[in-house]
């Protein structure tokens, strides 16, 4: 009996070792890790969060566990959050992932705290955000418009913020980096004013979507489609300049260039009319000088930039993501504005990698997209991270993320009652909206309205 028991035990060892092996093939043995930017803006006289599951490679509460140290005054440490209430500038965060196992320290990173005086600054300073959805959705409209705590404040865009007359964003939802490098010419394509052609040539867009942005303006509580509203809405000011009938600029010059969706091609302006001409005809690249003088913009003397989301959630290999394309296209992004604003502070934010946990309407693969989000949050600390001489700066949106509470959950009983015949009063907390923690917002944009104040002048 003895004999028998002792071959079981050693051959579901020997099962269990191939297993492991094959799941490891083509793969490193997965070690756990952290990444902190070098400095965090925090905002004096309220709670800056720092929630663990972003800036740990995988949450594994009872395995890993992140402590926190430094010289930081911490109002509360848990284990997946940390707050400090009033932050003292230079004073350090050391974060300590710790296996507990043996309780060894595997890994210590430190971070100095850079402090910004929420509410204070009687100049007006300028500020941009190119982003995706979560620009889109307005997650800076707590901290930077309604608080108060950046007074002064000019946003700088095409697209008008709801309820904020005289603001503007450069938000797009379901926008990568790289469709910021590429040209739209459909109706229900967002314009992308960054894209242009060379010399002394403008690219204004897509007939059909300045028609469809003209409508909207002047029939908002018409029935439209998601598409419609949700790319063309908040383009009504810009919309004035074209022609409700045509979608032709109103009062084109020289080398003026357009899409004609009803000849479905692109059009050049040659002083007198419209000559059809090919995209090829042109040189096309990414020129934020040229977007400011065409829809006469201020310069905003800080740029932020938030993507990343779209371009890397749904990657196939977390630990196989070739970040080359993305990083040379943000140093393209950077180098346009400083050569338009040659001292214009530039700002990469690092976005989420806290995408919501596995219980979610929408049956996404969460840790799998935290695990890719995570990849990118050490791809930016690597290759962007203390490079202030160079007026490029990283702030860290994605550790304001709450995983679990930050996210709206369903009362939808269809997702939350354990099965169709359940009587009972328990329910299964099911998130929706993910990946966008909208009720995380206001906290996402303390780190940003910090460093605003740090550097407006």
């Amino acid at each position: 009996m003895k004999s028998t028991l002792f071959t079981f035990i050693f051959l579901g060892f020997s099962l269990s070792v191939v297993a492991q092996n094959s799941r490891n093939k083509g793969h490193e043995p997965f070690q756990n890790d952290i990444c902190l930017p070098a400095k965090i803006y925090m905002l004096s006289e309220v709670q800056n969060n720092i929630f663990i599951e972003p800036l740990i490679r995988r949450w594994r509460p009872f395995q890993d566990v992140v402590r926190f140290s430094g010289t930081a005054k911490y109002g509360r440490r848990f284990q997946r959050v940390v707050s400090i209430n009033n932050p003292l500038d230079g004073t350090s965060v050391v974060a300590s992932l710790i296996n507990q196992d043996y309780f060894d320290t595997i890994k210590s990173v430190t971070s100095t705290i850079v402090v910004g005086e929420r509410g204070s600054g009687e100049n007006t300073v300028t500020v941009s955000i190119i982003g995706d959805s979560y620009t889109h959705g307005a997650f800076f409209k707590d901290a930077l418009l309604e608080k108060g705590y950046v007074p002064n404040i000019e946003m700088i865009g095409l697209r008008e913020v709801k309820g904020y007359s005289g603001q503007a964003d450069e938000g797009r939802g379901g926008w990568t980096l790289n469709k910021y490098f590429t040209v739209t010419n459909k109706r229900t394509d967002a314009y992308n004013g960054f894209w242009q052609p060379a010399d002394d040539h403008k690219y204004w867009g897509a007939t059909a979507f300045w028609k469809l942005a003209n409508a909207i303006r002047l029939q908002p509580e018409d029935n439209r489609t998601f598409d419609e509203t949700y790319n063309v809405g908040r383009f009504g000011i810009q919309s004035l300049l074209f022609d409700e009938k045509t979608g032709y600029r109103k009062n084109p010059e020289k080398n003026d260039i357009m899409f004609d969706n009803s000849l479905a091609t692109y059009v050049k302006y040659d002083g007198k009319k419209w000559q059809k001409v090919k995209y090829e005809d042109f040189e096309w690249g990414f020129d934020y000088g040229k977007y400011l003088s065409m829809w006469q913009l201020e310069a905003p003397s800080i740029l932020v930039e938030f993507l990343g989301l779209n371009d890397f959630r749904g990657a196939a290999d977390p630990s196989m993501i070739d970040f080359s394309l993305w990083n040379t296209q943000m140093e393209k992004l950077v180098a346009s504005y400083h050569k338009a604003v040659p001292a214009g502070k530039f700002v990469l934010m690092i976005p989420c990698s806290s995408c919501g946990i596995l219980d979610n309407e929408a049956g996404d693969f969460t840790t799998k997209q935290n695990a890719c989000m995570w990849e990118l949050r050490k791809n930016i600390i690597e290759n962007f991270d203390k490079r202030e001489a160079e007026n490029i700066y990283v702030v860290d949106a994605g550790i304001a993320i709450d995983n679990i509470n930050g996210y709206n959950f369903s009362t939808d009983s269809a997702y939350t009652k354990p099965y169709s015949e359940y009587t009972g009063k328990r329910s299964i907390p099911v998130q929706r909206g993910n990946p966008h923690p909208y009720i995380n917002y206001p906290n996402m944009g303390i780190s940003l309205a910090a460093f605003i104040q740090r550097y407006r002048k």
